[in-house]
């Protein structure tokens, strides 16, 4: 399989599966230890958007790159690319599908 990638653009999937992999591992520990509401039977999905949600801004706070010049904090333009889509829109994109998930694993739950 061919990554296309363009400087931090191969940190996309990178933020995506630790940030699903980190709220999996806290949602376990959360619910084994806490327990009361976390421990009710709730839908997959909502861990997995909000692990979206999680690497959609991180993402997104990471985008832009930024250099000091004689003390002023300067921004450089870098195209930071995954499979030619930038990092900004990646994040656009996360956020969307990370709403979408929660909501259907909230639908699901109730239903």
């Amino acid at each position: 399989m061919i990554i296309i990638y363009k400087n931090r653009g191969i940190l996309i999937p990178v933020y995506l599966v630790v940030s699903l992999i980190g709220v999996k591992i806290l949602d376990s520990v959360i619910t084994k230890y806490l327990g009361g509401i976390f421990a009710a039977d709730y839908d997959f999905q909502i861990v997995m958007g909000i692990g979206f949600l999680i690497s959609s801004v991180w993402t997104y706070l990471t985008s832009e790159d930024y250099e000091i010049v004689n003390g002023v904090k300067e921004k450089m333009y870098m195209n930071n690319h995954f499979f030619y889509i930038s990092m900004k829109l990646w994040s656009y994109l996360m956020f969307g599908f990370g709403v979408l998930i929660v909501i259907s694993g909230i639908v699901e739950t109730i239903n």
